[in-house]
């Protein structure tokens, strides 16, 4: 007899009933930043206890072992799509059909749309700035498709910045970054329009290697680079707000889509 294979939407679906399933969606994702953001000398997330306070609600549920075996999915997932004609955005797509409509009604843009603005936009950027890495920001980010797409064009060197006014979405933007190797990038939870607006920012790097939460303003690179005029911006390089700095190449000024 047959068994049907099983993928990261139908591990999560199982959720549906016993638990609400935006919020089992929402939980896997702040479960999934706390195990990348290991702190080396504790061996210990560095936010261990906000990982055992989301995994509490599941202790004496067998379904809580589907946790790892989605991570274990959405990267499977994402690597055999990387050069997939419809895009990796594997928890965009869960979410925008399973969760947004129910709630928000979000809609991020396909992906098709993506990767032409993507080439557009970097194909012009190109012909300013040809020989030094380029800020990519999308200021309404969603998922991070758009950014996703840029990646795939522009190659991991560029320094890729979102801003999303909607927690969950920032979460899913910085585990798609991570998963997809930007490792020279930030998502930050915040009104765009708003200046000085900020409630939480997340560093992709990869050295150290992970995803970090960053709970002051002043220490988000994304923040001050959004808050600073070109002329009085520190020039410090993506690696120097890391808590281990490298010398790197200064980039050009942020790229809107």
């Amino acid at each position: 007899m047959s068994t049907q294979k099983e993928t990261f939407a139908s591990l999560i679906k199982q959720f549906e009933y016993p638990y609400d399933l935006k919020g089992a969606f929402d939980d896997f994702l702040t479960m999934t930043i706390c195990s990348f953001s290991r702190n080396l000398e504790t061996g210990l997330s560095y936010d261990e206890p906000l990982y055992m306070e989301t995994i509490d609600k599941y202790k004496v549920d067998d379904i809580r072992f589907n946790f790892p075996k989605m991570l274990t999915c959405l990267t499977n997932e994402m690597t055999d799509r990387l050069e997939s004609d419809d895009g990796f955005d594997v928890l965009g797509e869960f979410y925008e059909l399973n969760i947004s409509k129910k709630s928000k009604s979000q809609f991020f843009t396909p992906w098709p749309i993506c990767k032409f603005m993507a080439k557009s936009s970097l194909d012009e950027s190109r012909k300013t700035v040809p020989d030094r890495p380029l800020r990519i920001l999308d200021p309404a980010c969603g998922s991070g498709r758009m950014l996703l797409a840029a990646s795939r064009e522009g190659g991991p060197y560029n320094e890729y910045f979102g801003v999303d006014i909607d927690h969950c979405c920032v979460k899913m933007t910085a585990v798609n970054f991570f998963l997809g190797g930007l490792f020279r990038s930030e998502v930050m939870c915040a009104d765009a329009l708003l200046e000085n607006d900020f409630k939480v920012s997340y560093r992709i790097s990869m050295l150290p290697f992970g995803i970090f939460k960053i709970e002051e303003k002043e220490k988000s690179r994304l923040w001050n680079i959004y808050n600073t005029p070109p002329e009085k911006e520190p020039q410090k390089p993506f690696e120097a707000w890391t808590d281990k700095g490298a010398a790197s190449h200064h980039g050009s000024q942020l790229k809107l889509f």
